[in-house]
């Protein structure tokens, strides 16, 4: 079984068009703003994360809830793909998503697409972990 975490809601949409038979979760974050803690995404950090945010720590839950969700059973997944672009941005926020997959001791494949966010057009494929 595999699933898609994606940069956020624009892109999730657009993939979802491409590739309706697939399923893709926005990770809606914006790591590169705001300060955090080890480990990713524990309670500590969802406090420090909302707080960096400006939002109640049920609002910045909420926004995550299906990549929170993941997370938690991550290793139900065969392989899961990411797809963000390739500014710094996005950059920030791969490699968050790698780092806590890590963390979590995920057993799967798990490859990156950098693309084209407008568009979906992969720009380069890289397998991060067999």
């Amino acid at each position: 079984m595999k699933i898609h975490i994606t940069a956020g809601d624009c892109l999730n949409e657009i993939l979802q068009e491409q590739y309706p038979s697939e399923h893709f979760i926005p990770f809606r974050e914006a790591m590169i703003r705001g300060a955090y803690t080890s480990p990713l995404f524990s309670d500590d950090f969802l406090k420090e994360r909302a707080q960096a945010l400006g939002v109640s720590e049920s609002e910045y839950k909420e926004k995550l809830s299906d990549f929170l969700h993941l997370l938690h059973t991550a290793n139900a997944y065969d392989e899961i793909e990411l797809w963000f672009g390739d500014e710094p941005f996005c950059l920030a926020n791969t490699k968050t998503v790698i780092q806590a997959l890590k963390e979590r001791k995920y057993q799967g494949k798990l490859v990156l697409h950098i693309v084209i966010e407008e568009t979906g057009e992969i720009i380069k494929t890289t397998v991060v972990q067999e």
